[in-house]
Formats: structure tokens, C-alpha cells, sequence
């Protein structure tokens, strides 16, 4: 029988607790890139791209991350959240893009699409302002199995980026859709 001093004194033991410590100390470069932390905010502020807004309360953020430096090749989604109310889900998502001169979104979306729906306009651009900075409203209709859905888009140009709100819910939900837009309309430019 073995004492419990022999268990620790036997190199294969060893040899796992310094790979255990290599192994957890190899995931602590600090000069690695990290996705942001997802935290349920009641203010999202990205000073990369100069913006803040009110968060929709009551929604979690469930995707976040960093906008890397030069042009993108597709859009990305800087921060997503959602609302589930029963069967209802709704998406309200910010993707940073950068767009050729002169290409119209929707006609871009169409090439580099956001999610695997086929969409189709329902009221063409509409110019508005969010905080005084000219933006531009669409939205689109699609089906997602056998349920009507309906993306709203509301898009600026800042700081040399296009940022591009999404709202993605079943055509019903006239209610999330109204918190989500809530949010845009809190908008606040950092740098403008």
C-alpha cells in the first residue's frame, strides 16, 4: 500500500503539474489580442469609432468586439444584443463597414450579407439625422422558415467608417423593435 507521500514523489506526477502550469501560463500573453469583456452596460461607448448610446434596457449583450485598424473586408459587428420574450427573439446589432466610394448599402449588403436571409427591401432609403449627423433608414422584409421577419437599418458615415445599426425581428414585434430604436435615437457622436 501506498502512503500518500509516495503519490506526489512520482515523476509522472510531476511532469503533469509542469505541464498543467506551462499549459495556463501560455494562455497569459498579454501581448495576445482579447475580445472585450461581455458586460450588460446601460451605456455602450466605443471611442474607436466615436459613439455612445443607451443600451435597450432589459436586452443582453451577447457579442462584442474590436475594431481592428484599416479597411474591412465584410461588415463587422462591434456589439450585438437581443431581446427573448416567448418565441419572440430581436437582434439589435452595430457593424463598423467600409465601403468603396460612392456604393450604395443596400446594394453592398446584397453582396456581403449580414446573416443568411434573402432580403427584400420593404421602404426605400429615407434620409434622417442622429445627433445632428445625416444618416439614412431602410427596411427590409424577409422569411425565416414560415415567419414574416423584418430588419431595420439605419446607417451613418463617421470618422471615415459606415456604422450601421440592425434591428432583425419578427415582423410582429413593433414593441422590441421601439426599444431598439430608442437606443439609435440616443445616439451621441464622440469627436464629430
Amino acid at each position: 500500500m501506498r502512503t500518500s507521500a509516495s503519490r506526489f514523489s512520482s515523476p509522472s506526477i510531476w511532469y503533469l503539474v509542469v505541464f498543467a502550469v506551462a499549459a495556463a501560463c501560455g494562455g497569459c500573453d498579454p501581448a495576445k489580442p482579447r475580445a472585450p469583456a461581455l458586460v450588460n452596460e446601460a451605456v455602450y461607448q466605443n471611442n474607436d469609432i466615436g459613439l455612445r448610446f443607451m443600451t435597450p434596457e432589459g436586452w443582453t449583450v451577447y457579442s462584442k468586439s474590436v475594431l481592428p485598424t484599416g479597411p474591412l473586408k465584410r461588415p463587422l459587428q462591434l456589439v450585438a444584443y437581443m431581446h427573448v420574450e416567448g418565441d419572440s427573439k430581436t437582434d439589435f446589432e452595430l457593424y463598423a463597414l467600409t465601403m468603396p466610394n460612392g456604393k450604395d448599402l443596400l446594394a453592398y449588403l446584397s453582396e456581403n450579407p449580414v446573416g443568411p436571409e434573402k432580403w427584400t427591401i420593404q421602404s426605400p432609403p429615407t434620409p434622417q439625422t442622429i445627433d445632428g449627423v445625416v444618416a439614412t433608414r431602410s427596411t427590409l422584409v424577409a422569411k425565416h422558415g414560415r415567419a414574416d421577419v423584418r430588419r431595420d437599418l439605419v446607417w451613418a458615415n463617421h470618422n471615415g467608417r459606415t456604422l450601421m445599426f440592425s434591428i432583425t425581428s419578427p415582423a410582429s414585434d413593433a414593441q422590441a423593435r421601439e426599444q431598439a430604436a430608442r437606443s439609435i435615437a440616443s445616439v451621441t457622436w464622440i469627436g464629430k
